[in-house]
């Protein structure tokens, strides 16, 4: 599968290494308007006024702001996370894209990794190892 470079965005954001669109960045919080810290104060009353938080005060949330939850492909299960679990690679989630599969929609985590060159060269041959040991059907 010849992939997108992820660098090549528009409007200087990450891209998609599968389509090439933009990959919706998770949250700043570094970049808060007023109209944010409204919105967050508006919840935290909600919340207060609560005598006890239970899962209903969450979907009491999502009906009074009108949020629809996406729900988020996981890695756990998938090839990638079978193939580098034991591995320490400086793993994290750099944004989602969303997709429609069968009449569904769900986000697919963009994944960013790190690691040094000597210890990434290792993880290589570990990684090729482990596949040349996979049984064949």
């Amino acid at each position: 599968m010849a992939g997108k470079n992820p660098n090549e965005g528009t409007d200087g954001k990450l891209a998609s290494n599968v389509t090439g669109e933009a990959i919706t960045p998770n949250f700043g919080y570094g970049q808060l308007t007023d109209r944010d810290k409204k919105i967050v104060i508006e919840i935290i009353d909600f919340l207060r006024e609560k005598e006890d938080l239970n899962p209903n005060t969450i979907e009491q949330l999502k009906l009074r702001f009108k949020i629809k939850e996406v729900p988020k492909k996981p890695i756990e299960g998938s090839e990638w996370h079978y193939f580098t679990k034991d591995f320490k690679l400086g793993q994290s989630i750099q944004g989602y894209r969303q997709v429609k599969e069968n009449g569904k929609s769900f986000l697919v985590p963009h994944i960013a990794f790190s690691g040094d060159l000597d210890y990434l060269n290792d993880f290589i041959k570990k990684l090729v190892k482990k596949i040349k040991d996979m049984p064949t059907e």
